[in-house]
């Protein structure tokens, strides 16, 4: 026993001489080793914390707070089913997150943010022109999911700036011309 212990290896050697031949010693190391298990798991694999998509779902809401998603990812009081956002999703948002900074204000930075939250592609932004107004198309498919919308636009579009959703029908673009 005493010969596959971790933590003897960083005793002195008074101590590891001592261990090959004294039943108590051994007992001790057997004690310390148990009472360290606990650490030591967590220690293995404390790499996986920072990392979005291999860290505990538990850990998914305080990773959204180091890269300033909590408003949207946290329930609110004004929170229902259908403006939550999945795990999976938000571990997207969180590995996006510089990227989504850097572009915040922008027509790109929303619909890749809007895309990403609700797993749906599609959604335009435009611009009115001579106005501070945005009008943001938004997929049929995501229908279901315009308070989670209606949160992200409120939140990372510039403050000055109003906003319109419009819910394009089914099988249309619903764009400009149409």
């Amino acid at each position: 026993m005493a010969e596959t212990s971790k933590l003897l290896r960083v005793l002195p050697e008074v101590f590891q001489v001592a261990a090959d031949t004294s039943p108590p010693m051994q007992a001790l190391l057997a004690v310390a080793e148990d009472m360290h298990a606990p650490v030591r798991q967590v220690l293995d694999v404390i790499h996986t914390v920072p990392d979005p998509r291999r860290a505990p779902a538990s850990l998914v809401p305080f990773l959204s707070r180091w890269v300033d998603l909590d408003w949207l990812t946290l329930p609110g009081p004004e929170s229902s089913r259908s403006g939550s956002i999945p795990v999976a999703r938000q571990r997207d948002l969180i590995a996006a997150a510089a990227q989504l900074s850097a572009r915040r204000g922008t027509v790109d930075g929303l619909t890749r943010f809007l895309h990403l939250a609700t797993g749906v592609p599609g959604f335009d932004v435009e611009s009115v022109p001579g106005a501070f107004h945005i009008k943001v198309l938004i997929p049929a498919a995501a229908a279901d999911q315009l308070e989670l919308v209606s949160r992200i636009v409120k939140g990372v579009k510039p403050a000055h700036v109003t906003d319109e959703l419009m819910v394009r029908p089914a099988g249309g673009t619903g764009g400009p011309g149409e």
